[in-house]
């Protein structure tokens, strides 16, 4: 075999995991994103523990294991991956919905609004949908939208520190 057909080959063998590399990098930052976003935002119904879940297919690896038991002003974050919406409304206070869910992204946000849950999504048009915070890759950084109005329904607020930081409020 040729040499340059040899590096070829085993680049085509690498790239899906570079690709995976880099997905795995962008949702370690999105974790860390969505715990510093919490440490700035005031939620409804927190006594001691704050519940982050995932509904949905996680995307983040072992990413969020890293936050489990962090300290969220009295509080401790809990990591949950509840079955269903109904489930998710009932235990968490923060809902991160992932893309496998983005056909019942709207009545999941409606839901979670009248429940008091902070929503988060990294679906492009999530924010337009109810969706209190949609994550933007941007450059290689995280950015956000910010759903003001969706918040303000759930008696969720976050720091003018957090808000100023947004790509676009709704």
């Amino acid at each position: 075999m040729r040499p340059s057909l040899a590096r070829l080959l085993l680049l085509c063998c690498l790239l899906p995991a570079v690709a995976h590399a880099q997905a795995a990098d962008e949702y370690v930052a999105k974790a860390a994103f969505i715990y510093n976003i919490a440490q700035f935002s005031t939620l409804p119904n927190m006594n001691g523990v704050v519940r982050l879940c995932v509904l949905g297919r996680d995307p983040f690896g072992s990413a969020l294991a890293t936050l489990e038991g962090k300290p969220l002003g009295n509080a401790r974050l809990s990591i949950v991956y509840p079955h269903s919406g109904p489930e998710a409304l009932m235990q968490c206070h923060i809902l991160y919905i992932s893309a496998s869910e983005s056909d019942d992204m709207t009545a999941l946000a409606d839901s979670a609004r009248a429940a008091g849950v902070l929503t988060i999504a990294d679906t492009r048009g999530a924010a337009r949908k109810g969706v209190m915070l949609e994550l933007v890759l941007d450059d290689r950084r995280i950015a956000f939208e910010f759903n003001g109005a969706a918040a303000r329904g759930a008696g969720v607020v976050l720091s003018s520190k957090v808000l100023r930081l947004a790509r676009a409020i709704y």
